[in-house]
């Protein structure tokens, strides 16, 4: 979470799809620590597609200063890669970059990727052929076969993130690569809006209170 005088908003680092560690940080925590202090030094001015081109710069900088940029551009599971919803009090905007949800007024909008409800589609009939087949719930609670199952995939979907000419599989991420602004979601947020609530894809249900 990061809240400055003229942004709020929420990074989520992306699982690891890689044995990949640097000072035993896993990818998808160093994106989201090199996100959140680019977001600390974001000018208050910024469109949202001057934000995403700061937060790019900054990761790929880093893939620069540590000799790791050729081996990110080949290798999507090794990029260090993160997700943020943005809120810009100048623009009076929320910025959706990857797959985050934000609420106001009463509604919910999120960002989702394709590629998700497909492989989350898969992973569900296998885990049901798993319950027909004996397994419990319990069991499967503590070693999930059906993740299992689809890690290759999740695995090879990163070739996918800020891609060029992938179709409807295409999504946007923050990873230190061009981003297609297209992919990126932009909310004007009303004047009469009280509340907004930013969240990563990994809270289950928004409402308009913590309670």
């Amino acid at each position: 979470i990061v809240v400055t005088d003229n942004f709020a908003a929420v990074v989520d680092g992306s699982t690891s799809k890689s044995s990949f560690r640097m000072d035993g940080k896993t990818s998808g925590l160093m994106g989201m620590e090199l996100v959140c202090d680019a977001l600390r030094q974001l000018p208050s001015d910024s469109s949202a597609q001057e934000a995403v081109n700061f937060l790019t710069g900054r990761i790929r900088r880093f893939y620069e200063d540590h000799r790791l940029y050729e081996d990110a551009k080949r290798h999507g599971e090794h990029r260090l890669t993160a997700s943020a919803v943005i809120y810009s009090r100048q623009k009076h905007e929320i910025w959706m970059v990857g797959d985050c949800l934000c609420r106001f007024n009463g509604k919910t909008y999120g960002n989702p990727k394709p590629v998700d409800k497909l492989l989350a589609d898969i992973r569900s009939d296998i885990l049901h052929y798993l319950l027909r087949k004996g397994h419990s719930i319990a069991s499967l609670q503590e070693h999930d076969l059906g993740r299992e199952w689809i890690f290759p995939c999740l695995k090879d979907q990163c070739s996918f993130q800020n891609a060029e000419d992938i179709g409807q599989w295409g999504y946007a991420v923050l990873d230190g690569f061009p981003v297609d602004i297209s992919l990126v979601r932009i909310l004007p947020v009303p004047v009469n809006a009280e509340f907004l609530v930013l969240a990563s894809d990994g809270y289950p249900v928004l409402a308009d209170t913590l309670k």
